[in-house]
């Protein structure tokens, strides 16, 4: 399982930047042939459950214990790459889970 957490935390206002710089880094870079955004409260088991078989990693973006932080976020960025990633509504399209924390994550597909 290749899974990495690189994590930026605060209010989703004072990381919106730095997450779209960094998420929108993979449509440049020309290496990745698809990606999409995501929330979940168990990375490890998301990966492997839904993700293993289809994208090669799981990077695990941003973690906050309010959900509606996480949600926010992960709408502004789906919007933001629109375009270009896998995702088929603008957020909240998965198995979030119940309990805290909350992560934000991009699965990758090189």
């Amino acid at each position: 399982m290749r899974l990495f957490y690189d994590l930026d935390a605060g209010r989703p206002q004072e990381v919106l930047s730095s997450l779209r710089r960094r998420v929108s880094s993979f449509t440049r870079q020309g290496s990745v042939r698809k990606f999409k955004i995501g929330i979940t409260n168990n990375p490890e088991r998301r990966y492997r459950q839904a993700y293993a078989k289809a994208y090669d990693e799981m990077l695990v973006l941003y973690k906050s214990s309010s959900i509606a932080s996480v949600s926010e976020l992960e709408s502004e960025l789906v919007h933001h790459n629109w375009d270009f990633c896998d995702n088929l509504v603008g957020g909240g399209g998965g198995g979030i889970g119940r309990t805290s924390p909350y992560f934000l994550y991009v699965v990758i597909k090189y």
